[in-house]
Order: structure tokens, then sequence, then C-alpha cells
């Protein structure tokens, strides 16, 4: 009895979501993008006002590539999805911490995942933020605008710092972004 009861309960264990799973999830074949952004449990994510680093061991699921992207305008940050209602479904129910940015195999950075309006934390770091009235994306330097911070010189400081650290990668999404033909200013 103790048994069967143990076999069924590996078995259950290995067949629900949280069991046995691959490090990273496969990308379909027929992306034509180099970008990857896959959902993460924040693996290095910076958090909080003062750019606490979390880790954790995360399976990761592919949440959009570049061939979702329509473009992304250098000036505002906005990242515009070809169909960003059905986008907001997808990341509203992703339950994780961070977005992982890759060149294909190459991680480049990560963000916090899918800040909107309705946050109350501060971020510093990189945020994949939602503007609710408006059903637009953006990539920005932290969370919120710094307008309604106190000391928002010190905390632009901070996110400045933020920014600097991932520059190269940064920069190596625009370049990606450019050649596919998707970054606009």
């Amino acid at each position: 009895m103790k048994k069967t009861v143990l076999l069924i309960l590996i078995a259950f264990i290995s067949l629900s979501p949280g069991g046995c799973r691959p490090e990273a999830e496969e990308i379909p074949s027929q992306i034509t993008s180099g970008i990857i952004a896959r959902a993460s449990n924040a693996e290095e994510v910076a958090t909080g006002s003062e750019g606490v680093t979390t880790k954790s061991n995360a399976v990761e699921q592919v949440v959009f590539t570049g061939d979702d992207i329509l473009w992304f305008n250098g000036t505002t940050k906005e990242l515009r999805f070809k169909d960003n209602l059905s986008n907001k479904s997808i990341l509203a129910g992703i339950h994780t911490q961070a977005i992982k940015f890759y060149i294909n195999d190459e991680y480049l950075f990560t963000s916090m995942l899918y800040v909107s309006d309705y946050s109350s934390q501060i971020f510093n770091s990189l945020v994949f933020y939602y503007n609710t009235i408006e059903n637009k994306y953006f990539l920005k330097d932290g969370y919120p605008a710094i307008s309604v911070l106190s000391n928002p010189q010190r905390v632009q400081e901070l996110r400045d710092e933020n920014m600097r650290k991932i520059a190269n990668e940064w920069n190596k999404f625009i370049e990606q972004l450019k050649k596919e033909e998707r970054y606009k200013d």
C-alpha cells in the first residue's frame, strides 16, 4: 500500500505544473527574430527602492519574441506589440517577478515584470511597465515617475547607475531591434 501511494505521489508531482520541467522552454522553430523574452522567478533582478538583488533558480517560459514586437521607440521607451490586448492577458497570467531578455541564447538583462499604474512599490531598475489607461507597454529605468518621488535627484542617480550597469547589453538589444527593423525614434 505504501509503495502504491508513493508511486502515485511521484507521478502526480512529475506531471503537475511545478514538476519536472526543462530549465528553459523550447523556442518554436517558426520564430524569425533573435529577441526572446522569458518569464522568470527573479534570478538576477534588482528590487525595491535600494536596488537589492535577489536570486533563485527558475524555469523560464517564453513570454514574447521579437516577432510579437511591432516597434520600440527609443525616445519614449514604448514597446508596441502587434496585439497589445493579447499580450496583456498573457502577461497578466504569469506569476513571476521578472522578464529576462535574450538575443538567441545570449542573456542580456532582466526587468521587473509587468509593473502597472496600480503598483504602489518603487523600483529603481529596469521595469516592464504597462499603462492601463492607454494600453501601452514601456521599458523604463524605474517606476514610478521621478516627479512623484521625494528626493528625485538621488533616485535618478540610482536609476542612471543601474542603467549604466546594463549599458552594453541594452545597446545590443537596441542594435538587434534596428537590425530587425523594429526600432524608431
